[in-house]
């Protein structure tokens, strides 16, 4: 739970910050439900999944944001 505060907080503090429009993401997943359902099963299975270090975790939304060319 701790965890999933803290990646709260940074959210909360980078949105404001962003330099496109931070309604963007919202706007794509209603107007593409396969893409909120796909975000949300991802994020879902990363927050409930405890089998794998969060080091590792961290290394494979690197390597998934590289491979579909994600500039964060």
């Amino acid at each position: 739970m701790r965890k999933l505060a803290s990646k709260v907080v940074v959210y909360l503090r980078v949105l404001p910050t962003a330099r496109r429009t931070r309604l963007d993401l919202v706007e794509w997943m209603i107007r593409r439900p396969q893409l909120l359902a796909g975000i949300g099963a991802y994020e879902g299975a990363l927050f409930t999944s405890n089998r794998a270090e969060d080091r590792l975790k961290l290394l494979a939304q690197l390597r998934v944001s590289s491979l579909i060319g994600c500039p964060f």
